[in-house]
């Protein structure tokens, strides 16, 4: 049997975007923003959530996009 080392990189997808999205980390409040491709929009969510639960002040925040792995040509 033979083996062949093989190089490959990761990138994001041309045809896709990534998204933000978050969630309130305070007991079971269950809060969650609205997924957006705007990060900043996604912070003012949380912010606004605080405003309006003052001991509510963190979230665990996420990023997700579709990811493309490609084999590199040549020797790696």
């Amino acid at each position: 049997m033979i083996y062949r080392f093989v190089a490959h990189r990761i990138k994001r997808h041309p045809d896709s975007e990534a998204t933000a999205s978050a969630r309130c980390l305070h007991g079971e409040c269950g809060w969650q923003a609205e997924p957006r491709v705007d990060v900043g929009t996604v912070d003012q969510q949380c912010m606004d959530h605080t405003g309006l639960n003052r001991e509510h002040t963190t979230s665990a925040r996420a990023f997700e996009d579709v990811a493309l792995v490609e084999c590199v040509e040549g020797p790696a």
